[in-house]
């Protein structure tokens, strides 16, 4: 039999109907899904099951399509042993995941360092309301629906798109680094239609991010795609914790809650009702021989099939919601580290996925990972905020020890977010793009009249004094003093 939405369960039954022995399973590519030989099991069949790659697969299925002259076909059979507990793959998955975690949340907060060239402008931020943890729980549940009944068409749409938004992402990454650290390559080199100008900087980018989605495109089946998917996952998954904000604690329990319930039910209810488990399916391709893309990989590390460890991007963008959403909390309210939500929240993080993959070799079948992240990070949070007082001005998102919409002070910072040297100048009326605070004509004022961006004499004093030359970017950086 040849893998599909069928239950290995209704396979082993269809061979005992036939009077088989057993029932050889031929997966769709070289990779067996264990777990989901695993995850149909419903108690003793009668019948023996094998699962065998793509290939061997086969050329049983050839050798048994010729029995007037075929030979002895002589196969080897051994039981699956996991890698076991302390799996390699799944440590390193785990710090990966957590990495991300952590730089999400440097990008959510790009706006409150001055000068960072990652920060959004004010148009590119939605901060999410009331409406949009139903939205994410209908639209991921037609989706899953949709995938499960036809992936073998959609997938090549996914895999195009994740292509398509992995080029973008990874271009407007790169181009924001290189204009602000090299300021010559924003010379403009010509001007496009849709586009506008295009400058140097983004002649570099674009080839670049080309090659990393062209690459995993090509290799996307074989062992060594892991990489580029992860570059480019690593990209999405930072960029939308840039765009996506939570604006309280209230909303973000809510979301939360919300898709603890739809990850569960996906996971664990949805075999009552299809027969298997639809995110699993959806996960792996359901028998396409693909995979959908968008999740981390890492390969195995003394796996004997082979298979590489996966973790949803999901599982690291909702909690990163959240764990931004507390990192920004924290900088608003002045906080240090140690007194802080944010660190808490990701060691919950790590310590969750660590309960997750011990659940995973326990029970062998795919496991919501939500299940496991939401009281890590939420519950932590929640209790320690109940237990220090603070959880009234957590839950409505107001900062603790700051007015609300305050910023924090910036000791110094002496170039706009394009890289250009800030000079002192008299300003046009308009607005700080530091404090946002209105500044009225003529007022004395740090600025960059290529980027048309200047700070107040309160976020940047007018008296201190600019860099030495020679001074590099990464000392720069170093300069900008947050809270």
């Amino acid at each position: 039999f040849r893998e599909n939405n069928c239950s290995a369960t209704d396979q082993a039954r269809r061979a005992k109907a036939a009077g088989a022995e057993g029932a050889i399973l031929v997966a769709p590519s070289q990779t067996i899904d264990v777990l989901w030989l695993n995850g149909s099991a419903a108690g003793p069949l009668g019948v023996f099951i094998v699962g065998t790659p793509k290939s061997l697969g086969d050329r049983v299925a050839r050798w048994a399509d010729t029995p007037g002259q075929r030979e002895a076909l002589r196969v080897s059979l051994a039981v699956y042993a996991p890698a076991g507990l302390y799996d390699p793959s799944q440590l390193l998955l785990v710090c990966l995941a957590t990495g991300l975690i952590v730089a999400g949340a440097f990008f959510s907060t790009a706006d409150l360092r001055l000068g960072s060239p990652i920060a959004p402008k004010a148009d590119e931020v939605v901060e999410m309301d009331n409406r949009v943890p139903f939205m994410f729980c209908a639209a991921g549940s037609c989706a899953l629906v949709t995938l499960y009944f036809l992936m073998r068409y959609l997938i090549y749409v996914i895999i195009f798109v994740f292509c398509l938004g992995g080029t973008s992402t990874l271009t407007e990454l790169m181009y924001k680094c290189l204009r602000y650290s090299f300021p010559r390559l924003q010379r403009r080199v010509c001007a496009l239609p849709l586009i506008g100008a295009v400058e140097v900087a983004a002649l570099i980018a674009f080839p670049v991010a080309l090659a990393v989605s062209v690459s995993w495109f090509a290799l996307r089946n074989t062992s060594r795609g892991w990489l580029c998917q992860d570059i480019i996952g690593a990209a999405f998954l930072c960029f939308l914790q840039r765009t996506l904000r939570l604006p309280s604690m209230k909303l973000a329990a809510f979301l939360l809650g919300l898709m603890f319930c739809f990850d569960i039910f996906w996971v664990f209810v949805s075999p009552l009702i299809f027969e298997r488990s639809v995110m699993v399916v959806v996960a792996t391709g359901g028998g396409t021989g693909e995979t959908v893309p968008m999740l981390l990989r890492l390969p195995a590390i003394g796996d004997a099939l082979g298979r590489d460890r996966m973790l949803g991007f999901g599982d690291i963008a909702l909690p990163g919601l959240l764990v931004s959403f507390l990192r920004r909390h924290d900088v608003l309210s002045g906080r240090q580290l140690k007194r802080g939500y944010f660190a808490p929240s990701v060691f919950g993080y790590f310590v969750a996925m660590f309960v997750t993959l011990f659940a995973l070799y326990v029970m062998q079948i795919g496991q919501p990972a939500l299940l496991y992240l939401v009281p890590g990070t939420l519950g932590t949070t929640l209790v320690l905020a109940w237990r220090r007082g603070e959880l009234h001005d957590l839950w409505e998102g107001r900062p603790s020890a700051l007015p609300a919409g305050a910023l924090p002070a910036v000791a110094m910072c002496n170039y706009c977010p394009g890289g250009h040297q800030l000079k002192p100048a008299v300003a046009e009326a308009g607005a700080c793009d530091g404090c946002r605070r209105a500044v009225v004509a003529g007022e004395q004022v740090m600025d960059c009249r290529a980027c048309n961006w200047y700070l107040c004499a309160q976020c940047r004093p007018l008296d201190q004094a600019s860099p030495p030359a020679g001074l590099d970017m990464q000392d720069l950086e170093r300069s900008l003093v947050t809270s």
